[in-house]
């Protein structure tokens, strides 16, 4: 019959993509694509967190918590991002795939999944209950702060991003800003192209990232000539462990090309381009076909000196308490993340 046929398939497939040994390569059946690109537009049901294939320091592959959306139902539990997920219910979750993974967590809006969790720092593992949910992910989210310092949360890199992110910025232009805070908390990512339709906003041409195949030289993707925030405007962008990819590459390249003190915490530290194939029956390959690095050619992917990857910041946050007992409340650690980086800011405007 067809559908044993296609199983063989799809299998196959998956088994020779394991063995690229690359924890982003991964194939979706037709099912599994078209609930990714309902991600991708922004609403769908789930417990409200990105997840990430990632090998550790003896080669295994895990798959880590890589953002928390706020306000969804993961961030009403203690779960945060780099946690590690070893059991979904009961089952471990050794030896699986990404997909297989999120295909477990995944199920009806209303009814409850049971994570086992790590975390560095913490002895052993945890367990946390999320509740289903609808998740409806607002792209970019803007207000005038005091002091007319203006305050724009992007939310994810999607189709509709730059555009939303360009209004946000004029609106804020004439309400007679002064001082730009960019957030970038808990953003996944998206759209390469987009990181660089976003960074056109804030740099006059030149590179934005360079993206280097394997047996290529790195080849720049520069910023659109002219910005929309005048030069003369300071900026303070806000990451933390959940800015990943598309964020990375946007505050990357305002940090190294001088145009905003980056603040906050080492990102998440993911530096493969993926490029989606298609294929005739709706499923779809997503295959590393690429690495990006920032202006300064570093590889985000890497793990520094000091064995963190990501974008390190200019002012580093202090994390907050990794014991699970411990109450954490993500929208109050937030607000306290944006007071900090306003007062970074005010300094900067009042210089």
């Amino acid at each position: 019959p067809l559908e044993d046929n296609n199983t063989l398939t799809y299998g196959a497939i998956r088994g020779m993509l394991a063995a690229l040994e690359d924890p982003y390569s991964r194939f979706l059946d037709p099912e599994e694509f078209r609930e990714f690109r309902t991600e991708s537009e922004g609403h769908f049901d789930g417990i409200g967190a990105v997840l990430e294939a990632r090998t550790d320091d003896t080669g295994t592959a895990q798959v880590i918590v890589s953002s928390v959306f706020p306000g969804g139902p993961a961030s009403k539990t203690n779960m945060r991002p780099l946690d590690r997920i070893m059991k979904v219910e009961d089952r471990p979750t050794k030896g699986l795939s990404l997909n297989e993974v999120v295909r477990q967590i995944r199920g009806k809006r209303g009814t409850v999944v049971t994570l086992t969790l790590a975390r560095d720092g913490v002895e052993g593992t945890f367990e946390v209950q999320i509740e289903r949910a609808n998740i409806d992910l607002p792209t970019v989210e803007q207000e005038m702060l005091d002091d007319k310092i203006g305050y724009i949360w992007l939310r994810t890199f999607n189709q509709t991003a730059a555009s939303k992110m360009s209004e946000a910025v004029e609106d804020l232009l004439e309400q007679g800003m002064k001082g730009l805070l960019l957030d970038l908390s808990q953003d996944p990512g998206g759209i390469l192209d987009v990181a660089v339709s976003v960074a056109s906003i804030f740099l006059d041409g030149g590179p934005v990232v360079y993206v280097k195949g394997r047996n290529t030289e790195p080849q720049p993707l520069n910023a659109n000539a002219g910005t929309i925030l005048p030069q003369d405007i300071p900026m303070v962008v806000l990451v933390d462990h959940g800015s990943a990819s598309a964020s990375e590459i946007l505050a990357g390249a305002l940090q190294e090309r001088g145009r905003a003190d980056v603040v906050g915490h080492h990102t998440f530290g993911k530096s493969k381009v993926q490029t989606i194939i298609e294929l005739r029956d709706g499923s779809a390959l997503f295959l590393s076909t690429a690495v990006y690095l920032t202006p300064e050619f570093i590889d985000l992917g890497i793990e520094g000196e000091d064995g963190k990857r990501g974008v390190h910041p200019k002012h580093v946050f202090p994390d907050p308490d990794p014991d699970p007992e411990a109450e954490f409340v993500f929208d109050d650690w937030h607000r306290q993340q944006i007071d900090r980086a306003v007062q970074i800011l005010k300094a900067k405007m009042g210089a």
